[in-house]
């Protein structure tokens, strides 16, 4: 698609998601709309501060520019999600709290529909009981990404808890016997090895810190891992920032090795908004950072922090690094 039909789609979908209907889970707006289907997808976790943006915004919001918190100012591009326009993309501060779409550390790319907790919110996004693939593309199934999880290979899944998936309960009962459908192989050759496809599909699109089934370290560098689409059993809560620590919020998940995208020390991650002390703030495209590490591989634009440049368009931010949006 060109960028001129996907500038139009952009302005068609910003000007109904003011006004179109949604529903809410605990705070978090999901659309009411159905999923796309395509071949690319998101991720990412926003930046924490503040700073206006300029272009579509509601009114009284202010120009682009760097905030007073340490961070970057705020995006001033669109970011559609194929041909939709989620809230983590549509220039909006919808939470409130003066953080616009990458800037808010509960936006994971422009495919998240929630800017008020990890719980995506994008239709089909946890995909069928038990069976997972690419948690950060716009869509719920392998076909385009050949990402193979099932969480009937997770040891969490036992009883009474059932996590990640309690509101499926025994359905997904932990089973290291079996056979993810249509790749013939079981949890353990699925924990050692993904598909080519899957690694150039939904790699780059997983934000550091977590594994391409939206499994994720949080508390960063804890050793805890929770499932972002975790669901409680009523279906009316969602996993928060500060529902961390509550499993029943936020379900404990295994990582998947083959697709995991560690956080490393001089990397911006889910629930790390910097890189730590004594790894300098990186500039340009593909600065380095400290520790003979960088911020990004080489040849990436860094983006979020103080100094930095905004990502360019058709690009979003994603755990400090500027990837494609799908298209």
């Amino acid at each position: 698609m060109n960028v001129r039909a996907i500038a139009s789609i952009a302005f068609v979908a910003v000007t109904c998601g003011v006004g179109c209907s949604e529903k809410t889970v605990d705070g978090a707006n999901t659309a009411g709309a159905g999923a796309s289907s395509g071949t690319s997808g998101d991720g990412g976790a926003g930046l924490n501060g503040a700073g206006g943006a300029g272009g579509l915004l509601p009114s009284g919001a202010g120009g682009a520019g760097a905030s007073t918190s340490g961070v970057g100012g705020a995006p001033t591009e669109i970011s559609p999600c194929q041909n939709q326009i989620y809230e983590c993309g549509d220039l909006i501060d919808n939470d409130g709290d003066g953080l616009i779409d990458s800037q808010d550390p509960d936006c994971l790319g422009p495919c998240d529909n929630t800017e008020g907790s990890y719980y995506g919110g994008i239709p089909g996004q946890a995909g069928p009981p038990c069976i997972v693939d690419c948690y950060w593309d716009s869509n719920s199934g392998a076909g385009n990404d050949a990402c193979y999880w099932s969480h009937r290979c997770d040891p969490n899944e036992v009883a009474p808890s059932y996590y990640p998936e309690p509101e499926n309960g025994a359905t997904c009962a932990y089973d290291p016997t079996t056979i993810y459908p249509g790749s013939g192989m079981n949890c353990a050759a699925l924990e050692q090895s993904q598909s080519q496809q899957c690694h150039e599909v939904c790699g780059p699109l997983t934000p550091n810190g977590c594994d391409c089934f939206g499994c994720c370290e949080l508390p960063a560098g804890s050793g805890k891992f929770i499932w972002l689409g975790s669901e409680g059993v009523d279906g009316n809560t969602v996993c928060t920032a500060d529902a961390i620590d509550d499993p029943t919020r936020c379900h404990p998940c295994k990582p998947v090795p083959s697709c995991l995208n560690s956080c490393g020390p001089c990397e911006v991650c889910v629930g790390k908004p910097a890189p730590d002390p004594g790894c300098p703030p990186s500039s340009g495209s593909g600065g380095g950072g400290g520790n003979g590490t960088q911020q990004c591989e080489s040849g990436v634009q860094p983006c979020g922090l103080a100094g930095q440049d905004h990502c360019p368009p058709f690009h979003y931010c994603i755990t400090g690094c500027c990837r494609p949006v799908p298209q």
